[in-house]
């Protein structure tokens, strides 16, 4: 028998019937299916079994899961992880599993059910969708959610660690401050490359109890200086490095002018500024930030932006860019040098 043909009818009901592939993934992995497989191949109904799920029901998930080359079915017709399945484990090198469960919490999916709202107004939908609760209240109201979304930002940042390490040239500094620093997997990192640094993780108090346990496990926690606050009332000083991971992306432009203010009051002129952010081509092309650029403005109101963009908005707010430099993933590391304090 033939394979149906693909017609553009039938392209367009799999783009639309696609946001569902996303729910689908994320409620497998946060059953521990990836987990269960990690042993080895295992029948659908034992992994039913193994994770309180209908056997019929998990069967035609899986099928969905195969053609979505999360899972694979073997000759004997068990099923396994492929290499996508594997990073959704927990607790393995690599692992995307927490940042899978987070995305699709139902705050963000009533957010996206809202889409048109957002295209209508340029604003975003989140608070309409969530009984006018913004992203940040969700996350104080819901400890779940937040707990999910700062394990999630912790394994974004261990993706380009070390290359992040790397390409920073710590070997310069003497003290590195990562502003909004989560639970400090990414600093953490940071002082494990450069001996000699010390450290400041700076952010609110849940992401700052999370990062004690990480930084004793990496045997830093001597050199580093643990601060609770907000990053639009004050920045901490003491640095000749600073980085902004992921933050920039989260606002509008008058709001990352704000902060960049406080981070050009804060900073010496001799230090450096590190922005690790997307930076999208400025033609039509395929790059992984383009869809979290409409979750930005569909959850925060931020975006994800060019270089054409990002220059402008860096050196009006009293920075240089003094390089580019691609990170794996979606990311990329731009050094930016204070510019003379204006008068």
């Amino acid at each position: 028998m033939k394979a149906n043909a693909v017609t553009p009818q039938a392209r367009a009901l799999q783009i639309v019937q696609s946001i569902a592939a996303g729910k689908l993934i994320a409620t497998l992995t946060e059953a521990g299916i990836p987990d269960v497989l990690a042993e080895g191949p295992c029948d659908a109904g034992d992994i039913a079994r193994a994770v309180g799920f209908d056997p019929d029901a998990l069967k035609r998930a899986l099928r969905a899961a195969e053609a979505l080359g999360i899972f694979a079915r073997t000759s004997e017709g068990t099923w396994e992880n492929t290499d996508i399945g594997d990073v959704l484990r927990s607790e393995v090198r690599g692992s995307v599993r927490d940042y899978v469960v987070y995305a699709l919490h139902d705050g963000n999916w009533r957010a996206w059910r809202h889409l048109i709202e957002t295209l209508r107004t340029g604003k975003p939908s989140f608070p309409k969708a969530n009984d006018g609760v913004g992203f940040w209240q969700y996350l104080d109201l819901h400890p779940d959610v937040a707990i999910a979304f700062h394990r999630g930002m912790a394994a974004m940042a261990a993706m380009n660690a070390d290359a992040l390490a790397d390409a920073m040239d710590l070997e310069r500094f003497t003290c590195v401050a990562d502003i909004g620093g989560g639970s400090g997997v990414l600093l953490a990192t940071l002082l494990a490359s450069a001996p000699k640094l010390k450290g400041i993780l700076y952010d609110r108090a849940e992401a700052i109890d999370a990062a004690r346990a990480n930084f004793a496990q990496s045997g830093v926690s001597e050199r580093v200086r643990l601060e609770v606050g907000d990053l639009f009332d004050r920045i901490p000083d003491g640095a000749d490095a600073y980085v902004l991971k992921n933050i920039l992306h989260d606002h509008d432009d008058a709001s990352c002018r704000k902060l960049l203010d406080l981070l050009r009051a804060t900073i010496p002129g001799s230090a450096r500024l590190f922005v690790v952010e997307a930076v999208l081509p400025e033609t039509a092309a395929p790059h992984p930030a383009i869809w979290r650029d409409l979750h930005m403005m569909v959850a925060l109101g931020g975006r994800e932006r060019t270089e054409a963009q990002w220059r402008p908005l860096l050196d009006r707010n009293g920075f240089a860019v003094e390089r580019i430099v691609a990170l794996p993933g979606p990311d990329a590391m731009i050094e930016l040098r204070p510019r003379s304090r204006r008068r």
